[in-house]
């Protein structure tokens, strides 16, 4: 008898569907920090990890409090506690809007019901919420507004004055371009070459080099190569925003794919995506595994008019599959 209540309870938790780590960390912070309508207080993370603890929730709280944190929905403060940022709207243009907040997908639904999850944010009809404070997209993405090519420029003409000679390690590579021809036509790829490489590419004669300090952690500069003198630049902090950048100053341009099927848009990037750009595309898409934030799935027609307008800043070339 025993042993068929165990059985009993075990296919009872096989058929329950998993707790979704994102909306659990939404809903338990809403609840813990509301006070009132208009006013919300700090929570401590022991008491976030309590209830995560309790629910069983195999998937570390850390993760979802950092989405929450990218995507702009909470803020960490001193001493290990969490407060949620004020609910708003972002324009993402055609009629749509990402719904900022904490609060869970459920229960927005219960005020606003176009509501729907894309990637690991909320999309809304923007006649649904036309009360609710608004934010700018640029803004809510952190963006400053240049292209690759004019950031890239405006960072290397500041660094200009800041290069002076050092000795180049064995082990230091330079960003190069690499060129092929596939079944959708010409496309270049980022490449780390020697110093020197035909493929380097440089803007003024000034590159980004990478220089191993451990294991998983380069350390990424602009530098000029000539021969055998080597003058070293300060570091460079967004590197996957300089590459893009190298690459359309030097009309190069690396290339993204994108692949169009009946239910769902493929974007596959060459590198990385810088911080701004990244944002959007957590909130709006699936990273695809084990692609290294390189390739993501927008189920979402209504966010594809923010997302190619933000990769055009990209200054990269499309090809399409």
């Amino acid at each position: 008898m025993v042993q068929m209540l165990m059985t009993q309870v075990d296919v009872q938790q096989i058929m329950m569907p998993p707790i979704d780590p994102l909306e659990f960390a939404r809903g338990t912070l809403c609840s813990m920090s509301f006070v009132d309508t208009n006013t919300a207080r700090e929570v401590h993370v022991t008491r976030l990890q309590y209830q995560f603890d309790r629910a069983g929730i195999v998937a570390t709280m850390a993760g979802a409090l950092e989405t929450l944190k990218f995507l702009r929905e909470a803020e960490p403060l001193d001493n290990g506690y969490w407060i949620p940022t004020p609910t708003r709207v972002v324009d993402l243009s055609g009629g749509h809007c990402l719904l900022v907040g904490v609060n869970p997908t459920a229960e927005l639904r219960r005020h606003f019901s176009s509501v729907r999850r894309a990637g690991s944010a909320r999309v809304v009809a923007a006649d649904a919420v036309v009360n609710l404070p608004k934010q700018s997209l640029r803004a809510w993405r952190g963006h400053d507004g240049h292209d690759a090519s004019a950031w890239a420029r405006t960072v290397i003409e500041s660094a200009m004055q800041q290069f002076a000679m050092s000795v180049m390690d064995e082990g230091v590579k330079t960003f190069g371009i690499k060129t092929s021809q596939g079944a959708t036509g010409r496309s270049q790829a980022p490449v780390w070459v020697r110093p020197g490489d035909g493929a380097a590419c440089n803007w003024r004669g000034v590159g980004l080099f990478r220089a191993r300090t451990g294991a998983m952690s380069p350390r990424y500069f602009l530098g000029r190569h000539r021969g055998r003198s080597f003058l070293e630049g300060p570091s460079v902090q967004e590197q996957t925003r300089m590459q893009l950048g190298l690459a359309a100053l030097q009309n190069q341009s690396l290339t993204i794919g994108i692949e169009t099927s009946r239910d769902a848009v493929s974007i596959s990037l060459p590198l990385r995506a810088p911080v701004a750009l990244r944002r959007l595309l957590v909130a709006l898409c699936d990273a695809v595994p084990q692609s290294y934030d390189r390739k993501w799935i927008c189920r979402t027609p209504e966010a594809l008019p923010a997302l190619r307008a933000s990769l055009q800043e990209l200054e990269s070339t499309t090809a399409h599959e």
